[in-house]
């Protein structure tokens, strides 16, 4: 189109001003590349809330990956250090319970033996040898129990 312009004017033998054309094209390039440059901000702009959008949902998903690889470790640690106090306290009741078997088994040991049956026949049964005379001391306190009754 500028070209035809510029061929119309030649063939119209009309005098072109040289130094006016220069201005008017610089003009027409500034407003141009204000324009570019216009529509480039506008479009930078966009991307910018674009990004800025997309940076927001990368830090909470990342936030949320974070949090939840938190709950699993704190979860494990938890049933780790709850599985160890059940463990504590299985030994400790396994210990309890070996202390009262062994007790268990002197008693029975004792209970095989004569002296141990002597003992319990005569404090639980007031059994007495041939021989021996029993002799019943009442204490204070069975005395006043029987008052009482």
């Amino acid at each position: 189109m500028v070209k035809r312009r510029r061929s119309r004017e030649l063939k119209n033998n009309q005098v072109i001003d040289i130094e006016a054309a220069r201005r008017e094209r610089r003009e027409r390039r500034k407003l141009a590349a204000a324009e570019k440059a216009e529509k480039e901000k506008e479009r930078r702009r966009e991307l910018s809330k674009r990004q800025v959008i997309k940076s927001k949902r990368r830090r909470i998903v990342y936030c949320l990956i974070f949090i939840v690889i938190g709950l699993i470790i704190g979860a494990s640690a938890y049933n780790v250090i709850k599985l160890k106090m059940e463990e504590a306290e299985a030994q400790a009741k396994l210990d309890r319970l070996l202390e009262e078997k062994q007790a268990l088994e002197d008693e029975l040991a004792l209970v095989d033996s004569e002296e141990y049956i002597e003992q319990q026949a005569r404090e639980h049964l007031r059994m007495i040898m041939p021989g021996e005379i029993l002799y019943v001391i009442k204490d204070k306190e069975e005395d006043e129990n029987e008052t009482e009754n």
